[in-house]
């Protein structure tokens, strides 16, 4: 890992789960996500000392395990170390298997404890609620971004740059990936056009391969994708299907990969589509014979 700039103060630290790091002329430094694992951690902690820089806070977009999982250890690393997160997401990282009961609807077995779903919990030492958020002497600000997850926040730097976490993926991601996972689809389609009137110069998804210079071909890009798939589940339900037939039959089709953490990443997102299908008249639903169908209308 090394430490990559963008503008001014701004940085970051590329991965499976990009980090930001905003820096100070006397070595202090903010971090923005930190990533899945304890190996992560460590790099991290190695590009730092290697920066000679020491984070004093630690911004969270959002409580996935991909985001945190490296949390506990910088915490270790860096005593006085600050976490923070967004309200509606300090529950998920205090409690990490919360997020798996509700992917799954109980207690998980354990093919689905997997780093990527489930990281070791940690406190979330403040709280950050959308608007301006004074750090280091500077102003940042966080945004309101759900639809990935409902307590979503996304960072503006003082240089111009938006760390959005998943709030919006790189076009990429939606190519390996093409059904965007949302827990929220209206929610998400909100948040894509309150982005576009937002005033940066550059753009960091946590998964993107590379800084943006064009954030409005990603809104689009995005905007875009959600649409299709909305579409193409609405014509998939020309017949009635359950949700695990529609998520097989579209599987298939998109050739959207699927394990065992992936097929209930991928359920639960069919199941965030439908809803937003049906509460817009353009799905119902009947249950026969302990099987709850749904179609078009």
């Amino acid at each position: 890992m090394q430490l990559k700039k963008i503008n001014g103060h701004t940085y970051y630290i590329p991965g499976a789960t990009n980090t930001g790091v905003y820096t100070t002329k006397n070595g202090s430094c903010l971090l923005i996500d930190s990533g899945i694992n304890n190996t992560v951690a460590r790099k991290i902690r190695d590009t730092l000392v290697a920066g000679n820089l020491k984070p004093k806070y630690l911004l969270t977009t959002h409580g996935h395990a991909d985001h945190f999982g490296a949390h506990h250890l910088l915490q270790q690393f860096y005593p006085g170390l600050q976490i923070l997160a967004s309200p509606g997401e300090k529950p998920f990282m205090a409690d990490s298997l919360l997020g798996l009961k509700a992917l799954y609807g109980a207690i998980p077995f354990a093919e689905i404890k997997v780093p990527l779903l489930y990281a070791r919990s940690v406190t979330v030492d403040a709280d950050i609620d959308p608007g301006p958020l004074k750090l280091l002497d500077q102003r940042f600000q966080a945004v309101a971004t759900p639809g990935h997850s409902a307590g979503h926040l996304a960072f503006l730097t003082p240089d111009g740059v938006l760390f959005s976490g998943d709030a919006v993926y790189h076009p990429a991601i939606l190519a390996k990936y093409p059904l965007p996972f949302l827990q929220d689809v209206g929610a998400g389609l909100t948040t894509l056009a309150s982005l576009a009137d937002l005033e940066i110069k550059y753009l960091l998804p946590a998964h993107s391969p590379e800084v943006i210079t064009d954030p409005g071909a990603v809104w689009a890009e995005n905007r875009r994708r959600v649409n299709a798939c909305l579409e193409k589940i609405a014509t998939l339900l020309a017949r009635p299907l359950t949700r695990e037939e529609l998520l097989a039959e579209l599987a298939r089709q998109e050739g959207i990969p699927l394990d065992m953490p992936q097929y209930f990443l991928n359920l639960a997102c069919i199941s965030a589509f439908i809803s937003y299908l049906k509460d817009h008249g353009r799905l119902a639903c009947a249950l026969e014979n302990g099987r709850l169908y749904f179609f078009a209308t």
